[in-house]
């Protein structure tokens, strides 16, 4: 395993979550609360989608739809690289 990879992956997810705590700080400062209109639940590979509206459901399931083909692409360049 290259040492490099391996600390750089460490190093990244150190940073999504000091973005996310950061986030979370300053939408409790600002006191503004918000409304979520919708949200996904990945279980394996399959998308569950809850929206309020036809609309959010449809971007949601296509932003889903997208992510889904990022990652098995990722995936398959990863596996073609070792």
């Amino acid at each position: 395993m290259m040492p490099e990879l391996y600390y750089a992956g460490i190093a990244l997810i150190m940073l999504g979550i000091i973005i996310i705590v950061i986030g979370m700080m300053l939408t409790i400062l600002r006191g503004r609360g918000g409304e979520v209109e919708g949200g996904v639940v990945l279980i394996g590979p399959i998308p569950i989608v809850i929206g309020t509206s036809s609309r959010v459901i449809k971007a949601m399931l296509i932003v889903t739809i997208i992510m889904m083909v990022f990652i098995i692409a990722l995936m398959m360049l990863w596996v073609k690289l070792w």
